[in-house]
């Protein structure tokens, strides 16, 4: 191969290349943060950036470890000044979200985010569902022992306070 083939070849590739990773920068959108210091706010701009992409700018910005990732890579939107724990319970939205949170040691009487889990939707719905019986079936206990109440009956619960 000639030098000049090598050279047009590496030019190829590295155009290639640029056009790359130009493409993925304008996929990923526009983020910026500010503020997050001992300010109660915290100022996000989003623009067309992948939710997840959001989450751990935000992690980053402010210092807190992300675990987990959202289930669908939503677009966000957003010009928005809250603060941190408000901002990302907004973001998540119908995610499944937990965050740690303790005393701001360079911000008296301020917390901070220290960790933040997200959860995919099918733990989440799994988790409503399991909740959503014990209530009904507490509910169901509940009907039952007021109407054998109300007949002078002994209900699930003894006077004692144990189940019989």
């Amino acid at each position: 191969m000639s030098d000049r083939r090598v050279a047009l070849h590496a030019i190829a590739i590295a155009a290639g290349t640029a056009s790359i990773a130009l493409s993925h920068g304008a996929a990923a959108g526009e983020i910026r943060v500010s503020g997050g210091g001992c300010g109660a706010t915290v100022h996000l701009v989003a623009r067309d950036a992948p939710l997840s992409d959001v989450l751990q700018q935000l992690a980053k910005s402010l210092h807190f470890e992300l675990v987990g990732a959202a289930d669908d890579d939503t677009r966000v939107n957003v010009d928005v000044a809250r603060r941190p724990t408000d901002l990302v319970a907004r973001l998540a939205g119908l995610d499944n979200i937990s965050m740690t949170l303790e005393e701001n040691p360079r911000c008296p009487g301020r917390e901070r985010i220290v960790k933040l889990w997200v959860l995919p939707r099918k733990e989440v719905a799994a988790t409503h569902a399991t909740a959503a019986q014990a209530e009904q079936a507490r509910r169901e206990q509940e009907g039952i022992d007021t109407f054998l109440r109300a007949h002078g009956q002994a209900t699930s619960k003894s006077q004692d306070g144990k189940r019989r």
